[in-house]
């Protein structure tokens, strides 16, 4: 026959489990979210990097592009500077010193461009080194991650079978007449179906209870909240 236990004592044991049980639960539940965010946080950095490396490009060619533009407009303003030379008609030597203007316009416009896309070059270059330094480091962390959730996990996965197997130890114990109800609160909120109560105020709703409440809780009868339904006992670490 297996030794009885004042419900208050199976409660607050119970009680215990469950709160051991939840938290093994929330850490495993943890570790998923935690390796996306590492793996977000490398993607991240690959994709500055890639960013980069492709503004890098993109400016090259347009700088480029520029060049072959001004060496064409550079020509072409002096193939209008000779026309006017050889002018003689005043109406086009006029439209050649129009044309003179647009051109040089586009000109210094385009020297501009060249100058801003310099700038632009050099200062890219100087980036790429420490992105692909923060993608190494970001490796090393997911990596070192990685390891550790391995660890981690298999902990986790260890207490919480012990967890459960100490509460199928001690769930028997629970009174039959208070079975069906401990077991629906259990099914409804887990752990949040019991709760400590000190200084004669319920720890979950922060009710106070009554002093008959309070005298039952301490010889470990079965007492719930009225405030909030939950099954109460004194803390201990029996």
């Amino acid at each position: 026959m297996s030794e009885e236990i004042a419900p208050g004592i199976v409660f607050r044991r119970i009680h215990r489990e469950l709160m051991a049980i939840h938290q093994c639960n929330e850490g495993l539940e943890r570790l998923p979210r935690q390796l996306k965010a590492q793996q977000n946080r490398l993607a991240s950095a690959e994709k500055a990097k890639n960013d980069t490396s492709d503004l890098l490009k993109k400016a090259k060619v347009e700088q480029h592009q520029s060049e072959v533009s001004l060496k064409q407009l550079n020509a072409l303003n002096e193939k209008y500077l000779r026309q006017q030379d050889e002018a003689s008609d005043p109406k086009v030597f006029t439209a050649l010193a129009h044309e003179l203007a647009s051109t040089k316009l586009k000109i210094d416009e385009t020297e501009n461009r060249i100058l801003e896309l310099m700038t632009l070059i050099d200062e890219t270059n100087a980036k790429i080194p420490e992105l692909e330094k923060a993608i190494g480091k970001t490796k090393a962390e997911l990596a070192t991650f990685e390891t550790e959730a391995a660890s981690k996990k298999a902990d986790l996965e260890g207490l919480l079978a012990e967890h459960k197997g100490k509460l199928a130890a001690i769930e028997p114990k629970v009174p039959a007449e208070h079975s069906q109800g401990y077991l629906r609160g259990k099914k409804a909120t887990f752990q949040d179906s019991l709760a400590s109560v000190v200084e004669k105020t319920c720890t979950a709703c922060q009710n106070n209870i009554t002093t008959q409440m309070q005298n039952e809780i301490e010889n470990h009868r079965f007492v719930t909240c009225k405030s909030c339904g939950r099954i109460l006992y004194i803390p201990g670490n029996d």
